[in-house]
């Protein structure tokens, strides 16, 4: 399939896009090139390829959560003269 021009301008007054006479050169030399991609594509011998499952995952692959509580607030604590129940103090910054 050719793009000519008047394909270019329809597609162009469908999508409300004004364009010049050279852009509409330009655009359809970029678009006969994607046909001319999608053609090759097209030629590909995809037999004997199984079908690409990126996305899918499997529950069983996958590790299961499990709750951890890391409570080493006394430890980080101790390491300080300024503290207020479990948390540092610092002096003031702001008024």
């Amino acid at each position: 399939m050719e793009i000519d021009t008047e394909t270019v301008l329809k597609i162009a007054r469908l999508s409300r896009i004004k364009i010049t006479d050279s852009e509409s050169t330009n655009i359809q030399k970029d678009l006969n090139r994607i046909v001319e991609f999608v053609k090759k594509l097209g030629e590909i011998d995809v037999d004997g390829i199984g079908e690409f499952n990126f996305g899918k995952t499997n529950l069983k692959n996958m590790r299961q959560d499990s709750d951890v509580v890391n409570d080493i607030t006394d430890d980080i604590l101790k390491n300080t003269k300024s503290k207020n129940q479990n948390f540092f103090t610092v002096p003031k910054i702001v008024e």
